[in-house]
C-alpha cells in the first residue's frame, strides 16, 4: 500500500474536483481545487500524486538552460509523467515558480519536493512536507508544527500505514481561522482511489474511484454537495459570500 494525504487551507470554500479522461500522449487524471480551475493537486491513472505548497518568494540564480513553460507544469506532470524519476527529469527541462514546493509520489512509494532551486527526495519509509523549503532547513531544525506532528504519528506508527491513520494525521493537523482546511484527501495511489473529506469534518467521507469516474468523460464535482450539510461548513460559506459583495 502506498498512500499520500493533504490538508487545503485557503480561504475560499468553492472547492471542485474535476476529471480529464485519457488521450493521445496524455494520461487519463483529476484534479482538486476550486473555482478558479487551478490545480492545487491531483492523481492521474498510472498512480502519479501531486500538490503545491505556498511558500515565501525565493531569490533563485537565473536558469539560462531551461524554458520557459507557460502553463501548469504541475498539470503537465500528471498528463505526460508515471513515475517521480520522470516528473524529476521533466521538472529540470523548465524555469520553476520561486514561491512553491510541489510534492509528487508515485504507486512504487517514491517521492520528491520540486523546490525552485532544489528537488529534495525521499530517503526513509515516508515523506513530510509542509510550507517550508526542506533544502534550506536542515534536519531536526524544522519550527513547523504541522510538519513535526505528522512526522511523529508516521514514526510512532512503525510502518503500520492505513487510511485510518492518515485521517487522523490530516485531523491533526488542520487549520481553522482565515484560511481553514476547506477539504482533505487520502490518496490509495496503488488501487488509484481517493479518500475525500470536506471542511475539516473526518466523520463523513466520500470514495472516488478514478477509473470509475475517468470512464464517465470529462466532468467536473462541486466537493461541498458531495457531503451532509454541517453548521459550520455553511456558516463559514455565508461569511465568505457576504465578504465577497463588499
Amino acid at each position: 500500500m502506498v498512500l499520500a494525504g493533504n490538508n487545503e487551507d485557503w480561504g475560499n470554500p468553492r472547492s471542485r474536483i474535476w476529471f480529464v479522461p485519457a488521450e493521445k500522449r496524455a494520461y487519463g487524471r483529476m484534479f482538486v481545487g476550486f473555482d478558479n480551475g487551478f490545480p492545487q493537486g491531483g492523481l492521474n491513472d498510472q498512480g502519479l500524486f501531486f500538490d503545491g505548497f505556498a511558500t515565501p518568494r525565493l531569490e533563485v540564480a537565473p536558469t539560462p538552460d531551461r524554458e520557459m513553460y507557460f502553463g501548469n507544469v504541475a498539470s503537465k506532470a500528471l498528463a505526460e509523467c508515471a513515475t517521480v524519476e520522470e516528473v524529476v527529469r521533466l521538472f529540470d527541462r523548465y524555469t520553476r515558480p520561486d514561491s512553491a514546493v510541489f510534492l509528487f509520489a508515485d504507486r512504487h512509494g517514491d517521492a520528491v519536493a520540486i523546490e525552485p532551486a532544489a528537488a529534495v527526495r525521499k530517503k526513509g519509509w515516508f515523506f513530510v512536507q509542509t510550507n517550508f523549503y526542506q533544502s534550506r532547513t536542515p534536519p531536526g531544525t524544522e519550527t513547523c508544527q504541522r510538519f513535526k506532528i505528522a512526522t511523529r504519528m508516521l514514526e510512532d506508527s512503525r510502518g503500520a500505514i492505513s487510511i485510518d491513520l492518515f485521517r487522523r494525521i490530516l485531523a491533526a493537523t488542520h487549520q481553522e481561522g482565515n484560511s481553514p482546511t476547506q477539504y482533505s484527501n487520502i490518496y490509495d495511489l496503488t488501487a488509484r482511489v481517493m479518500y475525500l473529506y470536506h471542511f475539516h469534518n473526518f466523520e463523513n467521507v466520500v470514495r472516488i474511484d478514478l477509473k470509475e469516474e475517468l470512464r464517465k468523460g470529462p466532468h467536473k464535482l462541486e466537493i461541498p454537495s458531495l457531503f451532509p450539510r454541517t453548521h459550520a461548513a455553511e456558516a463559514y460559506a455565508r461569511g465568505y459570500e457576504r465578504e465577497r459583495k463588499k
